[in-house]
């Protein structure tokens, strides 16, 4: 079918192969190439379509059709006018599509008929309006994942000055081909209904989704879109019209006393974040969707979760749970084990550090450590030194043998993610939610360098035992530096998500990484070749590790499971259950046979290979 784009035609249905409209006499191609075919979607001042490129072998694509106001049509110094802001919003959009994979690619923009157009890629899959009344409300994992895979979308596109101004259900689509979620339709059609030629205001906002600055002033910030976001997040959770869920009477949301009276609910913590997001005082919302992704980082280990269960799983075929540690408080965010074995060191969201016999998991002792969040865990090469970084924006150097205090490293202005000793153990490396990598002499303390070349959280770094220093990015990149001179070698762009975690073969040839993509990538690390890509699983990943023997690696997964996959062949081997809630940190002890898994539910299992 061909639909015609004439706005009046009273019968807009054609044939495929008509070539005008015989009812109103429109041509039904544009440029002699796009060929409507239905319409996906209506706004006030535009309309969607999808259609196919003739030129391009009948490939889909969406023409987009934006209607200036009469008077605007009618006054040839305001269209060229409009058609000009139109083209530098278009430029823009052309930059965004072709920086960043979770926004469409745009193929053309131009005017015809006194109507404006653009020609953008067709992204097969559900909107989330759909998606909700296929699969139901959404839960609390679910709403977490959607503002990890958005949320940096909108950090990339507020950090070059633009906005989205229209966020609501219909115009993110989740993609059929890897489930990541795509944002659409940017609100380019304010500039059809300009003041300076209309006496009547228009709000291209839609009814609900925009907070009070856009309602009443037009005004627009990045926080306007966070306020969009937050919109969408209690709809999917409750599935109700948005005035069930204010109370206009007291000026103020209910839509968690609405989801409870569901029989559902979601941790104070989320709860507290999406409140956040719908303040209607825009000095008293996050100002950036950074923040946002800061506190839902910190908060997401501190989920509201089952109590322990102390009694070990039962065996999972030569993987078998051998003890169960249930002292920490909180979540286990981080583990290492010392490099004779003999014990295992775990850090927690209950800012303490936790010594224990690796042979049989007898706790040693315990060290008050941080006023945050302990983050990330390494020791030196001897096993002299445990280095601890975390969320209070510090690092701490620790006498292994009887937990004193050895130093304070102070320098980062948030949480350190990640910490690795230089093979001759001299030099302690540092990577944080700041973006920048430090290098610190170990004996004195004192800062050697920083570098800084990614643009986002440094969440993973690794030192291959030539020294090569190794670092991914919440940026989706993986760079690879000369630790002597701090030179950029390399740069891996692959994932399409932010990497979580990056793992190095015991030889340092093979890199293993994961990401927000749900894809695990092997990496030949002295030509950045990509050698493999896994699909890891569903839901987040947070944690990778490689077997001493180079042979497997392990990673959590979004169901509280371990996956035990094969390296040569990319063969899933196993999965290891029992964790109550999502797995955070894993690690291998030197000489392969136990595995250790620390998780939101509390407590760390050790797998002994059997």
């Amino acid at each position: 079918m061909s639909y015609c784009l004439n706005p009046f035609c009273k019968k807009p249905q054609n044939r495929d192969e008509a070539k005008t409209c015989p009812t109103c006499g429109a041509q039904l191609f544009l440029r002699k190439r796009y060929r409507a075919v239905r319409p996906i979607g209506e706004g006030a001042f535009s309309r969607s379509f999808f259609a196919e490129d003739t030129d391009r072998l009948n490939s889909p694509c969406v023409i987009k059709q934006f209607l200036p106001l009469p008077q605007i049509q009618n006054n040839s110094s305001a269209m060229a006018k409009t058609t000009q802001m139109f083209e530098q919003e278009a430029r823009q959009l052309l930059q965004l599509g072709e920086q960043h994979p979770q926004v469409p690619s745009l193929y053309a923009y131009f005017e015809e008929d006194k109507h404006l157009y653009l020609i953008t890629q067709y992204i097969e899959g559900l909107d989330l309006s759909q998606q909700m009344q296929e699969q139901g409300a959404y839960n609390e994992q679910q709403i977490r994942e959607l503002l990890h895979d958005v949320l940096p979308i909108l950090q990339f596109v507020h950090n070059r000055h633009a906005i989205h101004r229209d966020i609501k259900l219909t115009n993110i689509i989740k993609r059929k081909s890897d489930r990541k979620h795509i944002l659409i339709d940017f609100g380019i059609s304010r500039q059809l209904t300009d003041n300076k030629f209309s006496p009547i205001r228009f709000n291209l906002a839609t009814e609900g989704y925009a907070p009070l600055e856009q309602l009443r002033g037009g005004r627009i910030y990045p926080a306007s879109d966070l306020y969009s976001l937050g919109i969408v997040c209690i709809q999917l959770l409750t599935q109700a019209a948005l005035d069930e869920l204010y109370n206009p009477i007291e000026g103020g949301w209910i839509w968690r006393d609405y989801l409870r009276r569901l029989g559902a609910d979601i941790s104070d913590q989320l709860y507290q974040v999406i409140d956040k997001l719908l303040k209607d005082s825009l000095k008293k919302r996050y100002q950036s969707a950074t923040e946002v992704l800061k506190e839902l980082y910190t908060e997401g280990w501190r989920k509201t979760v089952p109590p322990p269960n102390s009694t070990p799983t039962l065996p999972i075929r030569n993987w078998r749970c051998v003890s169960n540690l249930v002292e920490h408080s909180d979540t286990v965010t981080c583990l290492t084990f010392t490099p004779n074995a003999l014990m295992l060191v775990s850090g927690s969201a209950d800012k303490t550090i936790k010594l224990w016999k690796s042979g049989n998991g007898k706790l040693i002792s315990t060290i008050n450590a941080h006023s945050d969040t302990v983050a990330c865990l390494t020791t030196s090469p001897d096993g002299r030194i445990l280095a601890s970084g975390s969320a209070d924006c510090t690092i701490k150097l620790w006498q292994l043998g009887n937990g004193n205090l050895i130093r304070t490293l102070t320098g980062h202005s948030v949480t350190i993610f990640s910490l690795a000793f230089t093979p001759d153990g001299e030099v302690l490396v540092s990577g944080s939610g700041d973006g920048n990598i430090k290098l610190w002499q170990v004996s004195t303390g004192k800062l050697l360098n920083t570098l800084t070349g990614h643009s986002d959280f440094v969440e993973s770094i690794v030192i291959t035992p030539d020294g090569t220093l190794v670092s991914g990015s919440w940026d989706n990149t993986i760079k690879i530096w000369d630790l002597n001179s701090g030179r950029l070698i390399n740069t891996l762009a692959g994932h399409s998500g932010s990497i979580w975690a990056i793992a190095l073969s015991p030889d340092g040839e093979i890199l293993a990484s994961i990401s927000g993509d749900n894809t695990i990538k092997l990496w030949q690390l002295s030509s950045g070749k990509l050698l493999n890509t896994l699909t890891s699983s569903s839901g987040s990943v947070w944690s990778i590790a490689y077997s001493p023997n180079g042979e497997t690696i392990a990673c959590d997964s979004g169901d509280n499971t371990i996956k035990i996959w094969q390296v040569e062949q990319g063969k899933l081997l196993r999965t290891l259950s029992g964790h109550s809630a999502q797995v955070r940190t894993l690690a291998f002890s030197p000489d392969g046979k136990i595995l250790a898994s620390g998780s939101d539910d509390r407590t760390i299992k050790l797998w002994r290979h059997e």
